[in-house]
């Protein structure tokens, strides 16, 4: 069975980046390949040959034809070129491999380097590109469509929105405009511009061009470890590459319809599916925030879910935060949140999210097969917060797991394992014979690596993982 994977791309340099991006079911910034690339450019060719020979019948000429489409992707280019900046991202990292305290000490300084694409969207200087590129930036290089370089200072950034300003101290800069996002439907001409593999070191982006294939695409489990949010995206056929990310998805009018930000594959190469964001308007509104210096505030409700056929079941509560202020429980299913109807976690996070601090919201629960009507009220998300419900244990499919070290767990050797620390009646766990004091070595025969990965390896999983118990054996976990 062939395993989807997403990427969220900046293109990493360094021999630390393989550690920090982890070889995951969700999987960021790595060189693609180039066959199912040349295939997919061999296709959108000859489809549009097709469609234009089929209009060219009245007697246009075909080539005319394709002469006026490339005009206008051209024109895109031209008018557009100016306002795409190349981001280098320089960022202190550890690696952890081994060594002496002293090895340790002098690798701590090794730097590795993130390449990505940013767009100008004001002409004193304010520069829009993804959060995941500037992320734990050291230091922030710009180059412009003239070859000059400048340094960047990040003005704000939201880790959930993945959205990022940065301003350079230059002025009389080309903006980008934005589109009218009420106006855009799948079936559109997209073009992509932006700096893959850190190719646009004079200035010079790269283009692609594609269609809007969907729009409102949910991307589970890309970034959860991070707390980013990919909930609402573009999907397009524009060619996306590491490096890309930060840099627009344009119109045929030249504007600005999203950020560029990832790319869905099987293969591990380009399959012709990326992802941006979208500029509609709540994302237009954070990015005036952001511009301004100011944080983006979210509803929080301190809840840990998981998507179920008839709503969201709760699998942890913080113990003082406002849904345990409000008599939630774990195994609780919440079928509507402020007179909303909840289908998946997904939609639960977006309602919570846009849910104003302080805001009192009727919760309709189903527990034991009773149908149950509550109010909580709504706090602020915090990253404390937030870092509060990924911390030291996790539930997952009924099994509260912890991150222990090897020696205080009792098992072999160095590294880590998760601890059992706790089972609910009636869940996949449970009936799968795990019980307290279990420690798991691996997950579907790999090494348990640090708890925040293996959250979003086992809460991505769709069907059955096989975890190994130290002295017991494989144990089959069923969803």
């Amino acid at each position: 069975m062939m395993r989807f994977r997403t990427r969220a791309f900046g293109s990493v340099r360094g021999r630390a980046s393989a550690a920090r991006w982890g070889e995951t079911p969700v999987e960021f910034a790595a060189a693609a390949h180039r066959a199912p690339r040349a295939r997919l450019a061999a296709g959108v060719l000859a489809l549009l040959a097709a469609a234009v020979v089929g209009e060219a019948k009245g007697g246009t000429d075909p080539l005319t034809e394709l002469k006026r489409l490339e005009n206008a992707f051209q024109e895109v280019v031209r008018e557009v070129g100016p306002s795409v900046v190349g981001v280098r991202v320089r960022r202190r990292c550890v690696d952890d491999t081994g060594g002496s305290e002293e090895q340790r000490a002098r690798l701590f300084e090794q730097l590795v380097i993130v390449n990505g694409s940013g767009t100008i969207i004001h002409s004193d200087g304010l520069i829009l590109t993804n959060e995941h590129v500037v992320h734990d930036a050291f230091s922030i290089e710009i180059t412009f469509h003239d070859g000059q370089s400048e340094v960047g200072k990040i003005v704000a950034s939201d880790a959930r929105s993945d959205l990022a300003i940065v301003r350079v101290p230059r002025t009389g800069l080309t903006a980008a405009r934005f589109c009218d996002f009420s106006r855009v439907e799948r079936g559109q001409w997209t073009v992509a511009l932006g700096n893959p593999f850190g190719l646009g070191g004079d200035g010079q982006s790269s283009v692609s061009v594609g269609v809007i294939s969907n729009l409102h695409r949910r991307l589970p489990g890309l970034g959860e470890s991070d707390d980013r949010l990919y909930d609402d995206m573009i999907q397009t056929t524009a060619d996306i590459n590491p490096g890309n990310s930060g840099g627009p998805l344009l119109n045929l009018d030249g504007e600005l319809v999203g950020v560029v930000t990832a790319m869905h594959t099987r293969s591990g190469g380009d399959e012709g599916v990326g992802f941006a964001l979208p500029l509609d308007h709540l994302r237009r509104r954070m990015i005036e925030r952001l511009c301004a210096g100011r944080p983006i505030e979210y509803g929080y409700v301190g809840l840990t879910v998981r998507s179920a056929e008839a709503g969201v079941a709760v699998d942890d509560v913080e113990p003082t935060g406002p849904a345990a202020r409000a008599g939630v429980r774990p195994g609780d299913l919440i079928v509507r949140f402020d007179e909303m109807p909840v289908r998946d976690s997904t939609e639960l996070s977006r309602l919570v999210g846009r849910t104003p601090a302080g805001s009192r919201v009727p919760l309709e629960l189903m527990r034991d097969g009773e149908s149950l009507r509550t109010e909580l009220v709504v706090a602020r998300r915090t990253p404390a917060r937030a870092a509060a419900l990924r911390g030291s244990a996790i539930l997952w499919r009924g099994a509260r797991l912890a991150e222990r070290t090897r020696k205080s767990s009792g098992s072999e050797g160095g590294g880590l394992d998760l601890t059992v620390i706790g089972v609910l009646a009636d869940t996949p766990a449970e009936r799968a014979g795990l019980t307290r004091g279990d420690v798991v070595t691996h997950v579907d025969g790999d090494p348990v690596a640090d708890l925040i990965t293996m959250r979003s390896r086992l809460l991505a999983a769709r069907g059955a993982i096989v975890l190994r118990i130290a002295r017991r054996g494989d144990v089959v976990i069923q969803p």
